[in-house]
This record gives structure tokens, C-alpha cells and sequence, in this order.
């Protein structure tokens, strides 16, 4: 498998068309530091390892699908599994396809998938990624276009991995989320007031949502980000596992069980209503700081 690289003398960017259009090195030039979690090349370039890379887009919905079936027009679609390692349909297509190159510059690259519906999710899209290097900033532009004959419900996602560290904590406007009760009651819930999380202390599956669009994320003593919401995108997953070595912050625009809590409840999951022929775009940024 090929891949491409990108490097503004400030960052350099690796990434992996074939495996998912995953980054498989983000790094700040300067210091010699990762950002993103690196892949290990002692695995293979193939499409399931994009598991262990730095990052990947989730399209064309961000979360897992419970029972790995979703309620459409009042019928129930089946859907298989996206991955190996994970016991649910999860994350869609993207990150576990080969995406083609539209084009390619020292700074930038864009690439794309298209899906035809016969296997996973049941509709037809395109999605166009584009990965620009910005001074000491990385954006990530994402667009779903609809191109089956029926509207459908989608969700864009950014899911980049870190390493963890003692020093590793998000800060954010606020740490609200909605938390699924017995019998599919959902309620909001706070898991904390204070203006930042530490992830490890905090070992946590969930979207915050009403983000206004800022968080600050120190990964290390060395290493800190701005991650800003430039179009569209107004929640953040977190995911710190226990006993694991790395943890995940992940701008997305509907949030963790959407499919399930439209099922159930009319709150906030923000899927979008994607009409034929219809795009919907979302875009962030990554600033080294």
C-alpha cells in the first residue's frame, strides 16, 4: 500500500488511502513530537489494521448501531459487522475501505469513497475528505452527498487517537451528555462542573453535547491542541478506556446510540436528514499550540 505525505516545514502528515484514508503519523516537525497516536508498522497496511492508526473519518455516521440494526420508515434494516474487533456495526464505511486520490500537493490532498449500498449501510453516498496544512494547524474537511433515489439519516465524525500521558486532560465549555436509562428513558446528565476532564481519572464512552466549538487538549508535557469546529459540528465524543495507552476526542455531529435514542426519544442526536442529491459537510481544525 502507498502513502501520502504532507509537510509545511512546521507539521508533517502520513496517511493511508487504501487503509481507510487513515493518518498513520501526525507529527510537529520542531520538536520531533507525535500528535496524533502513530501506527505501528510492525502491522500491516491493510484495511483492518486501520484500528491502530492516528486517526480516521466516521461516515457516514459517527457510533455504534445496537443489535446492529437500525429503524427505517418503520421497518427494522440488518446490517453486518463493521469490524472484527468491535461486536457492533460501527462508524460506517469509510474507515474501513480504500478511498481514492482526487489530488495531491505538498500541503494538502483530497480523496474519495463512494458506497453503493449493496453491503453495510443500505443507501447510496459519496464522501469527499480533504486534509490541508495550515502554519501549525491541520484541517480536516468532510462531505457526504446523497446518491441513492431515498433521503436517509447520516452523521459525520473526526476520530483521531492519542497516546496518554499523566499530564492528559480536555478542556471544554461543558461535560453534558445524555445517558440511556432502563427501557430506552433518556435523560441529560453532567459527569462533572469542573472546566476539564483528566482522562485518567475519567475512564468515559460518551458525546458531550451543546459544545460551543473550542476544547483545548494537553496530550503532554510537550504537546497541546486547540481543536475548533469550523462547520457543523457541535458535540465531542471522549473515550478513555481503562487499562489501555491511548485515549480518543473526537469532534462529531450526531452523537454516541443516535440511531437508537430517534427510536426511542425525541431529544437531541443530532443525525441529519440527508434529501437525493443532497450534501452535508463538517469541517475542524487541529491546531498545535
Amino acid at each position: 500500500m502507498s502513502l501520502i505525505t504532507l509537510d509545511n516545514n512546521k507539521l508533517f502528515l502520513e496517511l493511508s488511502p487504501e487503509m481507510g484514508a487513515s493518518i498513520t503519523k501526525f507529527r510537529d516537525i520542531k520538536s520531533g513530537k507525535d500528535i496524533f497516536r502513530p501506527f505501528s508498522f510492525n502491522k500491516k497496511l491493510i484495511k483492518k489494521n486501520c484500528y491502530f492508526s492516528g486517526y480516521f473519518a466516521t461516515v457516514p455516521y459517527f457510533g455504534a448501531i445496537q443489535k446492529k440494526a437500525f429503524l427505517y420508515k418503520n421497518q427494522f434494516i440488518s446490517l453486518p459487522k463493521t469490524h472484527p474487533l468491535e461486536p457492533d456495526t460501527i462508524h460506517g464505511e469509510g474507515w474501513v475501505n480504500k478511498w481514492k486520490i482526487k489530488s495531491k500537493s505538498k500541503k494538502s490532498t483530497a480523496l474519495v469513497f463512494n458506497h453503493n449500498g449493496k453491503k453495510g449501510f443500505p443507501f447510496k453516498y459519496r464522501v469527499n475528505q480533504e486534509f490541508i496544512l495550515k502554519n501549525k494547524s491541520l484541517c480536516i474537511n468532510i462531505s457526504i452527498t446523497n446518491i441513492d433515489k431515498q433521503s436517509f439519516n447520516c452523521g459525520i465524525g473526526f476520530h483521531p487517537w492519542f497516546h496518554i500521558d499523566e499530564k492528559s486532560k480536555i478542556y471544554s465549555n461543558n461535560f453534558t451528555y445524555i445517558k440511556n436509562y432502563p427501557k430506552n428513558i433518556y435523560k441529560k446528565k453532567i459527569l462533572s462542573r469542573n472546566k476539564f476532564l483528566d482522562l485518567n481519572k475519567n475512564k468515559i464512552d460518551e458525546t458531550f453535547i451543546n459544545w460551543n466549538g473550542k476544547a483545548k487538549l494537553v496530550i503532554n508535557k510537550d504537546i497541546s491542541i486547540e481543536i475548533k469546529n469550523k462547520k457543523n459540528i457541535k458535540n465531542l465524543h471522549v473515550y478513555s478506556p481503562p487499562k489501555e495507552n491511548f485515549f480518543c476526542i473526537e469532534p462529531v455531529t450526531n452523537i454516541r446510540d443516535a440511531y437508537n435514542i430517534k427510536k426511542y426519544s425525541d431529544m437531541y442526536q443530532g443525525l441529519k436528514v440527508l434529501k437525493k442529491n443532497k450534501t452535508f459537510d463538517a469541517k475542524v481544525e487541529f491546531r498545535l499550540i
